[in-house]
């Protein structure tokens, strides 16, 4: 009787190892993980592909077995989708959208800017729009082009690089984007399949600003304003 629960014991050991052995496969391949999540993986396929992976790693499991982690590692990942997109599908709907056109985007030296903040706060009061975000050795700030002039006096012997017509999209959202892992790349990735580059991403606090090039601005509106009204229907 010992040695039957300690067979037991054993076998269930193995799967436990095998499971995370194909966890850590299939974590390794997001094309794979994407497929299993969307239900459209050949399991027997897989699982022949990752015996021979393991077998080359001098690992022993079964095809059988490898296809049974694998079966269960697509049930749990396909729940877990689900929740995260729920909780995505919440924030969303209730973002709401505002555009700033007509901006330019100035890279500075850090140190240049840190002698001259004084003067940057006051044409920060001034301007219709500004964002300053700090890198390791600069600052870049988004300004509107009509004060563009008033940044490039001030900091004259800093500058980096400028990059004109610019446009921001602001998405304001309610405060759960705070708790919610994934959302920015929620949004990035659906302007990237229609794509849109982003010139600048810029958090804060409920607020996102994307800045994107003027040419983009209309698809890139678009693409967003669709998103929200689809979360907010569904």
């Amino acid at each position: 009787m010992q040695l039957k629960s300690r067979r037991v014991f054993q076998m269930e050991e193995e799967k436990k190892s095998i499971a995370k052995l194909v966890k850590d496969l299939v974590m390794a391949k997001p094309c794979v993980r994407e497929m299993m999540i969307l239900g459209v993986v050949n399991y027997s396929a897989l699982a022949r592909l990752f015996h021979e992976e393991l077998e080359k790693r001098g690992i022993k499991a079964s095809v059988g077995a490898i296809k049974m982690a694998l079966i269960r590692l697509g049930e749990e990942l396909s729940e877990e989708r689900a929740s995260f997109e729920n909780a995505i599908k919440g924030v969303i709907a209730k973002t709401v959208i505002e555009l700033q056109s007509d901006l330019v985007v100035i890279t500075v030296n850090k140190q240049v800017a840190l002698g001259r903040m004084n003067r940057l706060f006051e044409i920060m009061k001034e301007t219709r729009f500004f964002q300053l975000s700090q890198g390791v050795d600069t600052f870049t700030i988004a300004i509107a082009n009509e004060d563009k002039e008033k940044v490039l006096e001030a900091l004259k012997d800093g500058v980096v690089d400028i990059v004109d017509g610019q446009t921001a999209i602001i998405l304001i959202s309610p405060y759960g984007i705070m708790q919610t892992p994934g959302i920015i790349a929620f949004i990035t990735t659906a302007l990237a399949i229609n794509g849109i580059n982003l010139t600048q991403v810029i958090s804060c606090h409920k607020d996102t600003v994307l800045l994107v090039d003027r040419k983009d601005a209309p698809s890139a509106y678009r693409v967003l304003e669709d998103l929200i009204l689809r979360m907010r229907e569904s």
